[in-house]
């Protein structure tokens, strides 16, 4: 305690030296607190700064009937010398690969030891077999107590902002017990952790302060004067940084190591502070779940509550909401609350068994040959949409062009499936064991027929389980073609450059007949075999080709061309037209989410590429696809998958067989893009995997 005051004084006196320094007089003795000030920070800097870790967390979501992967990153702590990292749990939310970069630079992977989504905490286990040195183990930090945090008192952020080395910056307490607050009543706000809507923050009064932070900070600790951590930044913007206090910290840490979560009891209310209200003391029951353990007991919306397991309590200011709500949910679960409560004037003594509270969001997963995503149904979610029970598996999004989205009628947003192929469908894992099971006993029926009920309408409709590809697309068929590009001259341009109408010459190309005919970019067109070839208008800039495709593939022609104000002719060949890119023969693969196609002779011409150049070009990459989150682009030029090396279609299409066959944890394309040789490593989810939320 003592220490706690010196360093809260000396905190203070900071600002008060400094002021006196500015004002005292020209012949006095100056005061230097620069050094002192900069021997404290450095002092708690090093206390922490060996400990911070910098995490990249591989992640997987879900949209528009999808997976998408992607990679997000955030800050972190050693809190233990055995390689307990914690962090927020919106830094490792959805993650199934960890890596974090410690002090020295080592990448060392982690492990999931639990996250806690109300309070936005995580806890990581790092890979100890992975690290080098360390034989005394590592270095941590360890936490101090917030309840002795004062507003003003000097603070420091650390972490890796935008993905950068470690940082620290300085400022002070702005408020001890921030709480967020909407409209003019000062109604509690309930944060989202993502946005699949999981409330966080229920049972948390924030440390606010000024010390920058930056996406990236997230997870990074706030640390007092003495190196100690007394908050974990979880949120900031506009100058502001907000904590999670450190004795709300250390408890969920214990927790999640002993357990893997953090487990708390609740009884289904919601609780609004005495302002306004009438009362002066007890705390207002805004709301009372008509499923949960205080409805039962026979609390209702209006009731104020005014004892707690016989202690009186007075609720006036949004700030002591959360105080509440973690005394209740520290409650054992199961144990029963005796609570005195005013209504309509009476006193009624009522006693609330708890439960155990479940997070709002569970499972997930991708049904990826039908174009699905589906989630669990929470009793959070089931009192949402005002459904008797938690059975079925809630529909997410579907993927356009799939079968869930192609079916008649399609599914929806909002559907609930309770039975396919004739099987009841309780919850996401039966649906994925029931599809697995088919596609693994080679009876995968042509047909999936889904029962689902959307809002109060019982309905039914049937997936396709293999969709035709689509075909190439029509080719035209061949005429006769000169290599050239041309642009019209028409009677105004042609007057201003003092030059003759018709279709000047812009580009030849290689390896044609037009390229050893003698004409020259430059050459204006008048007329081919004695037909006048001259617009008199832009839209008849396709003359010259029309009058060209009238003539037999293999016949000579002869041009009449201007060439340096003289008219000469050339003979050309006229050739069988070429492929264009947009007839080119195509192969989409559904599963990498790739379409490719085949190179024509305009791509060769285009790139500068010679015939040695193989492969196939990348036309499109769905969004959130395996291709791209692979880091493939639309204009890449595949030339090998794993080991196969890519020639055309055929062995794109072969390659890609293959590695459906093997299943490998990673494949490795090899891409031209630009002038430069690249590769790409692709991780694709072979399986349905239940992504689990707690």
């Amino acid at each position: 305690m003592l220490f706690h005051k010196i360093d809260s004084i000396f905190s203070r006196l900071i600002p008060i030296i400094a002021i006196a320094v500015l004002v005292l007089p020209a012949s006095a003795q100056p005061v230097d607190v620069r050094e002192p000030l900069r021997a404290m920070i450095a002092e708690a800097r090093d206390a922490v700064f060996p400990a911070l870790v910098h995490i990249e967390s591989h992640t997987v979501e879900y949209w528009s009937g999808q997976e998408s992967k992607g990679i997000s990153t955030g800050s972190g702590t050693i809190i233990d010398s055995s390689g307990l990292v914690l962090t927020n749990a919106h830094v490792t939310r959805n993650g199934r690969r960890y890596m974090c970069t410690l002090a020295d630079k080592q990448q060392i992977p982690a492990t999931l030891v639990g996250e806690d989504p109300w309070t936005d905490l995580a806890l990581l286990q790092l890979d100890m077999s992975k690290l080098a040195g360390y034989e005394g183990g590592l270095p941590s930090a360890a936490f101090g107590d917030s309840t002795r945090v004062e507003t003003g008192d000097f603070v420091m952020a650390m972490g890796s902002p935008f993905a950068l080395d470690r940082t620290v910056t300085l400022g002070i307490v702005s408020n001890t017990e921030r709480v967020f607050t909407a409209g003019a009543t000062k109604e509690v706000e309930h944060l989202q952790l993502d946005n699949f809507g999981q409330r966080t923050g229920l049972f948390t009064s924030w440390i606010q302060h000024d010390a920058l932070i930056n996406p990236g900070n997230s997870g990074g600790p706030l640390v007092n004067m003495r190196g100690q951590i007394i908050g974990i930044n979880t949120r900031g913007g506009g100058g502001n940084g907000f904590a999670t206090p450190s004795t709300i910290a250390r408890d969920v840490t214990r927790d999640l190591r002993e357990h893997g979560s953090v487990p708390r009891s609740w009884i289904g209310v919601g609780f609004k502070h005495l302002d306004r209200t009438g009362f002066d003391h007890g705390v207002f029951v805004d709301s009372v779940d008509t499923d949960g353990p205080a409805y039962a007991a026979g609390l209702r919306a209006g009731d104020v509550m005014t004892h707690v397991n016989r202690e009186p309590i007075t609720i006036r200011f949004p700030e002591q909401i959360p105080s509440l709500e973690r005394d209740i949910a520290s409650t054992r679960i199961g144990q029963a609350i005796a609570v005195r409560v005013l209504r309509s004037g009476e006193e009624l003594d009522l006693d609330i068994i708890t439960q155990r509270l479940e997070l709002d969001h569970i499972g997930r997963v991708s049904l990826r040959p039908l174009g699905l995503t589906i989630a669990d149904i929470t009793p959070y979610r089931a009192r949402w949409l005002r459904l008797d029970s938690t059975d079925g598996a809630l529909v997410q999004g579907t993927r356009s062009g799939m079968p869930a989205e192609l079916a008649q009628p399609p599914l929806q947003w909002g559907d609930l499936i309770h039975r396919v192929h004739g099987q009841p469908i309780k919850s996401i894992s039966d649906f994925v064991d029931l599809y697995n099971s088919l596609r693994d006993s080679d009876e995968l029926p042509e047909y999936l027929v889904v029962e689902f009920a959307r809002r109060d309408a019982q309905m039914v409709t049937a997936l396709r389980t293999n969709l035709p590809e689509p075909g190439d697309p029509p080719a035209d068929l061949p005429k006769a073609w000169l290599g050239i590009e041309t642009q019209p001259i028409v009677s105004e341009l042609a007057r201003q450059l003092s030059i003759t109408t018709g279709f000047r010459v812009t580009r030849i190309y290689p390896q044609t007949t037009a390229a050893d005919s003698g004409l020259h970019v430059g050459d204006i067109i008048t007329a081919i075999n004695d037909v006048a070839v001259q617009p008199t208008a832009i839209e008849q800039a396709g003359l010259l080709g029309r009058e060209i495709r009238r003539h037999d593939i293999d016949s000579r022609a002869t041009l009449s061309v201007v060439r340096d104000g003289a008219t000469q002719t050339v003979d050309v060949v006229l050739e069988r037209s070429r492929t264009t890119p947009a007839e080119a023969r195509r192969e989409r693969n559904r599963d990498f989410g790739l379409t490719v196609r085949a190179i024509t002779f305009f791509d060769r011409i285009d790139n500068r590429w010679d015939e040695e150049v193989k492969g196939v070009l990348v036309e499109g990459v769905e969004d959130g696809s395996w291709a791209g989150a692979g880091g493939i682009a639309r204009g890449d030029l595949i030339q090998q998958i794993g080991d196969s090396p890519v020639l055309g279609l055929a062995s794109f299409k072969s390659a890609i067989e293959t590695v459906i066959d093997t299943q490998p944890e990673r494949v490795v394309f090899r891409i031209l893009r630009g002038y430069r040789t690249s590769f790409r490593f692709v991780e694709p989810e072979w399986k349905p995997q239940v992504q689990a939320e707690d």
